[in-house]
């Protein structure tokens, strides 16, 4: 019965750990909104994304600073665009960058209400044209929002609210899971070294299982951030790809501790086959 017990426990907190390693990054990296915003700091540094913030801030200015009816006047692209690059190769834009990307997530990631407007992913970069506003000695700045679309992406307000709601469940039933039968396999083992070894396996069957959640998903986000073409397509897939590699990178991790568990219950089990002699 023991050993019986011990098994069923094992075999818990072996499924546990497979779905805790990936529902519980995309919880702490996607869901959870700190998360995002740490995981977008990487993608701002990209030089594809600098090049098009680069190319929209640019317009931006020149839409308010430089058109017909302007504030002053006739300002062109080979003026304005040193000081855009100058400002998106600067600390300034990675924080400006995820400050306007984090109103995105809380646009597909919160509860949505009546008010709620389907617009699609909108990056309102009206606070990067202000600062480049500044830099032209016009400090007064656009009030207006100044919109980049994401072409092709007719995502609505809450699009992931429930299913964010149900990975975070996933993520903390299987961490609980996991801990509960990996303790409770130990603790009524009679070759414990077997169950830690079983637990090493499972370790590194998660971190395949995050990888491959990180290979086949890819195509899958870029499709929903954008159905373009183009710069803004190039720049979709430049975020998912750098958040992704996060996800293939803790799994790296994630399968050298697998390997490592798996060893030392191949290492006690030896020990104490030795032993019983």
């Amino acid at each position: 019965m023991r050993t019986f017990l011990s098994a069923v426990l094992t075999f818990v907190a072996m499924a546990a750990i497979v779905l805790a390693v990936p529902s519980l990054w995309v919880k702490e990296r996607l869901v959870d909104a700190e998360g995002f915003a740490t995981t977008m700091r990487p993608v701002a540094e990209e030089q594809k994304v600098r090049d098009y913030m680069t190319e929209e801030i640019t317009r931006g200015v020149i839409d308010r600073a430089g058109g017909s009816g302007s504030i002053t006047g006739d300002v062109t692209s080979a003026f304005v665009t040193p000081l855009a690059r100058a400002y998106t190769d600067s600390p300034e834009f990675v924080d400006d960058f995820v400050e306007v990307a984090s109103a995105q997530h809380a646009y597909l990631f919160d509860e949505p209400t009546a008010d709620s407007p389907d617009q699609g992913i909108e990056l309102d970069i009206a606070p990067m044209v202000n600062r480049v506003l500044a830099k032209l000695g016009i400090r007064v700045g656009t009030t207006e929002p100044v919109l980049v679309q994401l072409t092709g992406s007719d995502l609505e307000a809450g699009r992931y609210h429930q299913t964010g709601r149900d990975i975070t469940r996933l993520a903390y039933v299987s961490v609980a899971a996991a801990i509960v039968g990996a303790l409770g396999g130990l603790l009524f083992a009679r070759r414990r070294g077997v169950v830690v070894f079983a637990l090493g396996v499972a370790t590194v069957a998660a971190a395949i299982t995050g990888y491959a959640t990180a290979v086949v998903g890819a195509s899958r986000a870029k499709d929903e951030l954008t159905a373009g073409a183009g710069a803004d397509r190039e720049v979709s897939e430049v975020i998912v790809d750098t958040a992704l590699a996060n996800l293939r990178e803790t799994s790296y991790i994630v399968g050298g501790a697998g390997i490592g568990v798996l060893l030392l219950g191949l290492a006690i089990a030896v020990a104490a086959r030795r032993g019983a002699r």
